[in-house]
């Protein structure tokens, strides 16, 4: 099995085996190979050798590579391989991966995909298909360990051995009663523990965290980090049993949610979460940038009218330009900081709603700190530059600067903490409109604090 290390080479050895026509070679090699390493090289090859080489691949293995390939490469994939060995494809895979494949497709190609399926498995991705994307119901299998409160330990090891082999986890297992109602949770840990006799009712646990299946995917990873959870049970809202939803999955959650918050906080519009570099194309990874591009480039001149209305005193003054670039780049900097401090702490539910007031003293207590730290320094630098470009007001520019780095220092804090706070109160995506707003207002801000303090201590 090949290493991360190694994949250049599996590939280069891929596209040689399939130029040479190597194809039983290249199959026996290839089912030795771990799906995500293979899914990864797939990401980067030719359509028509995307297909190639998953048709030359056991059907296991093929859906666990459908599975793991990029959003884009899995769509290609699915409709251009023949309808059957798509249908296999889909029914072999878990019902929640095949159904977020499935949401991709248009309702007529959907339908087609499902009709190729057996109708057990296709039901079961159809139900999942009910719920809203991005929502637990949208994560969950059906496929869990379903056990009553009366079983003693021995008799659900025996159970335990007669499993459906496509239940993905049984390292928790769910008491429910006659008519499907959860009732409790008991951990394979306890079972084999205990003595043999014991009664599951005496082992469950009672009240276990559950969600609804319409809950966001980003509050289903905060439970399940937050309490440690292997697997968390769906329940619909009379307690019946739906689901569960892995840990494996929650994990896939973080990966897509963190990328397209990055994503997002450096101005890219959504969907670029799930796909990889190579397989976005220019046209679409260029359209996902430049609406910000373009409004960013439009409020930019704000500060060319800052600039014009302050023309006097820089004319006056031509040492001042030269710390310009210094001052908004500190600024800047200091709302980043504070923008992904609070993003942050809103993710985890440490920042909530009604915080605002303290947050925002908060920050602008330790903008002060830092710009005084940062304006000492910046006296300094100041004070000796300013020997060089103007001797006679060397030392009131140096406070100019001094006072205007404590200034916007301060005043980044509090806008780097209201604009996201502000976001998420108008119902807004804090990671997608922070960013850019804290851009454009720091620089034209933090240049008309700085014109002020000049026109005040030098006169101009």
């Amino acid at each position: 099995m090949v290493t991360i290390n190694d994949l250049e080479a599996l590939e280069q050895y891929i596209r040689d085996a399939i130029e040479a026509n190597q194809l039983e070679e290249l199959g026996d090699l290839l089912s030795d190979e771990h799906p995500v390493d293979i899914a990864d090289v797939i990401d980067r090859l030719d359509d028509d050798e995307q297909v190639l080489v998953l048709q030359l691949l056991p059907q296991n293995q093929a859906a666990e590579v459908l599975s793991a390939t990029s959003a884009d490469t899995t769509r290609k994939l699915i409709t251009q391989l023949p309808r059957d060995l798509a249908g296999d494809l889909l029914e072999t895979m878990p019902s929640d991966d095949a159904a977020e494949i499935l949401s991709e497709d248009v309702p007529e190609q959907q339908q087609v995909l499902l009709d190729a399926m057996e109708q057990e498995e296709a039901d079961e991705v159809r139900n999942l298909l009910r719920y809203p994307p991005q929502s637990a119901g949208r994560l969950m299998t059906e496929k869990f360990v379903r056990v009553s409160a009366d079983m003693t330990t021995s008799q659900t090891l025996d159970y335990l051995r007669h499993v459906d082999p496509e239940v993905e986890i049984i390292s928790n297992l769910y008491v429910l009663d006659a008519v499907g109602q959860l009732q409790g949770v008991v951990t394979l840990r306890q079972i084999i523990t205990t003595t043999r006799e014991q009664h599951l009712s005496n082992l469950m646990l009672t009240e276990p965290v559950t969600v609804t299946p319409e809950i966001d995917q980003e509050e289903v990873a905060h439970l399940v980090s937050q309490y440690d959870l292997f697997s968390l049970p769906v329940i619909s809202q009379e307690g019946r049993m739906l689901g569960i939803i892995t840990v494996d999955d929650v994990i896939d959650v973080l990966v897509e949610e963190g990328t397209e918050d990055v994503l997002r906080f450096g101005g890219v519009e959504g969907g670029a979460a799930d796909e990889t570099y190579f397989s976005t194309p220019i046209w679409r990874a260029v359209r996902r940038r430049v609406g910000w591009l373009m409004l960013l480039f439009l409020t930019g001149t704000l500060t060319i009218n800052v600039l014009g209305f302050f023309e006097n005193a820089l004319s006056q003054v031509v040492a001042l330009s030269f710390f310009i670039p210094l001052l908004i780049g500190t600024g800047g900097n200091t709302g980043a900081q504070t923008v992904s401090t609070i993003i942050r702490g809103m993710a985890l539910g440490e920042i909530r709603k009604r915080d605002a007031l303290k947050v925002t003293f908060r920050e602008l207590a330790s903008g002060l700190l830092l710009g005084t730290l940062l304006g000492l320094i910046a006296f300094g630098l100041a004070l000796f530059i300013g020997n060089a470009l103007d001797p006679d007001n060397r030392v009131r520019l140096a406070a100019v600067v001094g006072l205007s780095i404590v200034a916007i220092c301060t005043w980044s804090n509090v806008i780097g903490a209201l604009v996201p706070l502000g976001a998420k109160r108008l119902k807004l995506d804090p990671a997608l409109v922070s960013a850019p707003m804290i851009t454009t207002l720091v620089d034209a801000s933090g240049l008309a604090i700085y014109m002020l303090i000049a026109k005040a201590l030098l006169g101009v």
